[in-house]
């Protein structure tokens, strides 16, 4: 079995709007697919369609870039999330499914041990996990979360990234016919949303 064709060059981006905007977007995609280790500076020029002294000259380098991309990523999904959220306390359950592009990139990004990468979407308050934790915390009343209410919330949180990264592998798993998806994974969404509605009790 052959690897899947490695994606086209970009057109080449010209006006340094559309270089930083070309590079951000490249960078995005491969954070997902190679992780912030896996990526070259000559890679992600060529993807952008832009040669790689422009990132140096826009970025500072591959690390001001791989920031930049994943603060990108993590206002984009926050924005949908919000969309989405209305005016419940948190977005329904399994939307970050909608979201592959973050949800790769934070998991490879994760993986690869890069936490302040990471981090980036707490410091710029654009986390969708810490918002809903903290709307527990409000709905509870309280300031200071105990150990185990923390981890409560980290049950949750892996849920909801498991299932999204993980779908595939737990239906073989489950053996889940393909008649079968749709209803399992809105029992799922059922479920997740009463554990959440029972954090916020």
């Amino acid at each position: 079995m052959s690897a899947a064709p490695a994606p086209a060059p970009a057109p080449k981006a010209r006006g340094g709007d559309a270089v930083r905007a070309a590079l951000i977007r490249a960078t995005a995609d491969m954070l997902g697919e190679l992780g912030p280790r896996g990526i070259s500076v000559r890679d992600l020029a060529e993807r952008a369609g832009v040669n790689h002294g422009q990132i140096h000259h826009y970025f500072g380098g591959k690390r001001g870039l791989l920031e930049a991309a994943m603060r990108s990523l993590a206002h984009e999904h926050f924005e949908h999330a919000m969309e989405k959220q209305g005016d419940a306390d948190h977005p329904p359950a399994l939307s970050l499914a909608d979201d592959s592009g973050y949800w790769r990139a934070i998991c490879q990004t994760v993986i690869s041990g890069d936490l302040e990468l990471a981090a980036i979407e707490i410091e710029e308050g654009a986390s969708v996990p810490r918002h809903v934790f903290e709307s527990i915390q409000r709905a509870r009343g309280v300031s200071e979360t105990t150990a185990a209410h923390k981890a409560a919330f980290i049950v949750m949180a892996v849920q909801q990234l498991g299932w999204v990264a993980f779908e595939r592998f737990f239906f073989l798993l489950a053996d889940v016919q393909p008649h079968e998806e749709g209803e399992v994974r809105a029992h799922a969404r059922v479920l997740m949303e009463r554990e959440i509605e029972d954090q916020i009790r």
